[in-house]
Order: structure tokens, then sequence, then C-alpha cells
């Protein structure tokens, strides 16, 4: 059906007035988490590695604990690791997300009821 009116939001969670989780952060850090690096999580997201390594600086410095660990290349060349609080902030922000989805959802049905379609 053709809802000519909707209601469009995404979840973004802030910390002093800015950005510290969102849909595009979390899934870089899904993709380190996945591929083991930064550069491979960039690539994959169409960034550059060095906008990569800030917005996950900037995380880590917000965040209460550390989400990202960088290891230093070697032999094997270098990495990252996510640490479990990191894994449980994406599970959390996933759980968060959905139920803020069921939220406009049903706003968005009121919203219809309110507009008479």
């Amino acid at each position: 059906m053709y809802k000519p009116f909707r209601i469009a939001n995404r979840l973004e969670i802030v910390k002093n007035g800015a950005c510290f989780l969102d849909e595009k952060r979390i899934e870089l850090l899904r993709l380190v988490w996945q591929h083991g690096s930064i550069l491979a999580a960039s690539k994959e997201m169409r960034m550059s590695y060095q906008q990569a390594w800030y917005i996950i600086s900037d995380i880590n410095a917000t965040a209460p604990l550390p989400v990202v660990v960088r290891q230093r290349g070697g032999a094997n060349g270098g990495g990252a690791t996510m640490t479990d609080y990191g894994l449980r902030l994406i599970n959390r922000y996933v759980a968060l997300s959905e139920r803020f989805d069921e939220c406009i959802a049903s706003l968005d049905n009121d919203l219809q009821e309110m507009c008479g379609f």
C-alpha cells in the first residue's frame, strides 16, 4: 500500500552532543570484528582507512571501556580485535534498534490513521 506520509528515523546514540553510535558506526564495528582488520572493514564500507580509524578512535575515546584494540604490524601484519565490551555494544545496539524500529512503525500506523489513509 502506498503511504504518502511516513515517519522516517534512525537510532543514533549521542553523548555530550556528539554521535557515539549509529548504523554506520555499528556496521564498521561489525566488519572490524568479522575481518579482524580496520583496513578490510574500511574497504568493504568504501571509506578511507583514516576515516575508519577516526571513527573507531572516537568510539574508543567516548566509551567507558575499549571497544576495538589495534594490533601493530609484525611478521603476519597487524589487525584489530573487538573486545568483549565491543561485542556487547554491537548486540545491545542491534536489540535497541529493533525496538526503536517497532516504535517508529507503531507511530507510522498512528500517522496513517490520523491522515485518513
